[in-house]
């Protein structure tokens, strides 16, 4: 069996990451969508059990200590954040949206793990691009996370500065099959490498 990537997206809030994720999905119908969990309400064009599972705080916190939960976090000093307890290394490959908090600790646990990092062209476009899809009490939170998340974005396998949505969705499908490409090649090559031996 191969062995499965997981895909991991962050970008700051604004940044186009949920469509170029669906994207993704779309063009690439074998891959996994994990959806992490939410104590905030869904926004209007959110589909619950595939942008968040949207749940209240009290069972949020039950999750974390049934170890449902493998990290967490509270964002925006308002609302809390944490993703699924599973193991990456078995099964499809999958995609996964975190922020760098969790693409740090899931790369130490995955074998295969690609980070994509979606920015914004600049942070007044991203503000705006925040208001007009919602009002948001906790605008100035937001934009401090987004500046937070920004500075870690070296640390990514890729970086994709969404200007245009159908250029940076492309540019998202194309490293995904760039990446299984690879993951295709090597197991080619360790099964060449096998049959030759196998012939000396």
């Amino acid at each position: 069996m191969q062995e499965p990537i997981l895909f991991v997206v962050t970008g700051p809030s604004g940044s186009g990451k949920g469509t170029i994720m669906r994207a993704i999905i779309k063009q690439c119908t074998d891959i996994v969508k994990i959806a992490t969990y939410t104590t905030r309400p869904p926004r209007a064009n959110e589909e619950h059990g595939f942008d968040y599972n949207f749940i209240s705080q009290a069972c949020f916190l039950d999750k974390v200590s049934a170890g449902e939960i493998a990290e967490w976090e509270q964002v925006y000093l308002d609302h809390y954040y944490g993703s699924p307890s599973f193991n990456p290394d078995t099964g499809p490959d999958r995609l996964m949206e975190l922020d760098y908090k969790g693409m740090f600790k899931y790369k130490a646990l995955a074998k295969r793990l690609v980070s994509i990092f979606i920015a914004p062209p600049s942070l007044e476009e991203m503000v705006e691009r925040i208001e007009k899809r919602s009002t948001e009490a906790n605008l100035a939170n937001r934009i401090n996370n987004a500046i937070d998340q920004m500075r870690y974005a070296q640390h990514y396998d890729y970086i994709i500065i969404n200007t245009q949505m159908d250029e940076a969705c492309a540019e998202a499908v194309a490293i995904v099959g760039a990446e299984r490409a690879r993951r295709d090649h090597r197991r080619r090559m360790a099964a060449l490498d096998a049959l030759c031996r196998a012939w000396e």
